[in-house]
């Protein structure tokens, strides 16, 4: 019997901070047998867009601000991711992807996604394409200068864990034989950019809990986000690729 896979991702005031939430979790439903949403109570109508989502394969497990707020750092996404995992554990899944609200599994990667699992392999090296400036443009600098990762450790057994600010999950080997041909896509980068400073602020100031007034001072340089104080048109090169069809109504509004 093939090896049974949960997609898992987590959202809290996704309509607020213009997260790709809904998108993220089609792309899902596209490649796995089953999604769980892990949805943390939120001051938007992020639930009613969630529960228009007509799915059987679809769960919502709905946690509270009490569940957000048990540690204070950035714990608090593995902590709400591995709710999800832990869920997709009980219910007898064998793999879990893990993709996170800003994020879309490219429709590309859906068949090897399919067949890597037959390796049985304990956990999965994936490429994640960090878009930047607009969603045509991707970043191509050296790993010490990424805001985050570009490959990241999303596909694994569902008995292992997210850990850290839930980046990857912990795995103790990694195939790295499909590092570039499962893709996700990073969206976050190029949100509506006043958006994007709102969040960006509150990402550091209270989810990583750095601080009141803490967070980088470029942010505060312009009533919005401006993707040239961190990067340069020199690090930066054109996709390669088509954006995933269910991307390109959130992309026009761009």
């Amino acid at each position: 019997m093939s090896n049974k896979l949960c997609g898992v991702t987590l959202i809290k005031d996704g309509v607020k901070y213009d997260y790709t939430f809904k998108e993220c979790i089609l792309s899902l439903l596209e490649c796995c047998d089953y999604v769980i949403c892990a949805y943390v109570e939120s001051s938007d109508n992020t639930l009613e867009i969630l529960e228009s989502i007509d799915s059987p394969f679809l769960k919502i497990l709905k946690l509270t601000n009490e569940d957000w707020n048990f540690y204070n750092d950035q714990r608090r996404l593995n902590y709400i991711t591995n709710a999800a995992i832990q869920e997709a554990d009980r219910l007898g899944f064998q793999y879990v992807l893990n993709v996170q609200s800003d994020e879309i599994v490219h429709p590309d990667s859906y068949n090897t996604i399919r067949n890597a699992l037959n390796d049985n392999s304990e956990g999965y090296m994936i490429r994640r394409i960090n878009l930047w400036g607009n969603p045509n443009l991707q970043l191509n600098v050296e790993q010490n200068r990424l805001p985050c990762s570009n490959y990241v450790i999303r596909l694994a057994k569902v008995n292992y864990r997210s850990v850290g600010d839930a980046e990857s999950i912990a795995v103790p080997s990694c195939n790295t034989e499909y590092a570039d041909k499962i893709k996700i896509i990073h969206y976050g980068f190029v949100r509506d950019r006043k958006i994007m400073k709102e969040r960006s602020i509150n990402m550091q100031d209270n989810v990583f809990n750095m601080g009141k007034d803490n967070h980088d001072k470029k942010l505060d340089m312009a009533d919005e986000f401006v993707p040239e104080l961190w990067f340069s048109e020199n690090d930066l090169i054109p996709i390669d690729f088509e954006h995933p069809p269910v991307m390109k109504e959130w992309i026009e509004k761009k």
